[in-house]
């Protein structure tokens, strides 16, 4: 019992630890790199979601890409990353990097 609990707790803290990562937005990056990454990543999107139409996901990807070039045009790079890059997630692509 004991071993089963630890294991299930174990497995909930890496789960919640996952999920987090998703939803940092860049602090890493500076200005310039977070502005050069929006527009490598709505590069990639736009290439992508030509494959993508018609997936059940594509709609929520569409919605965040949308969300994110709002946001890296209007002066929040960081969080438009983040958007974007979930955006891809989304659709079960690896985001691109720098």
């Amino acid at each position: 019992m004991r071993q089963t609990r630890t294991i299930l707790t174990a497995a909930a803290l890496g789960a919640g630890l996952a999920f987090g990562s998703h939803a940092q937005a860049a602090p890493d990056l500076s200005a310039g790199d977070a502005r050069e990454l929006c527009n490598k990543l709505d590069e990639q999107y736009k290439f992508v979601i030509q494959f993508k139409e018609g997936m059940p996901y594509a709609d929520e990807a569409k919605a965040l890409h949308k969300e994110g070039l709002a946001a890296c045009g209007g002066g929040e790079p960081a969080k438009g990353v983040a958007d974007l890059r979930q955006s891809l997630r989304t659709m079960y692509v690896k985001p691109e990097t720098l």
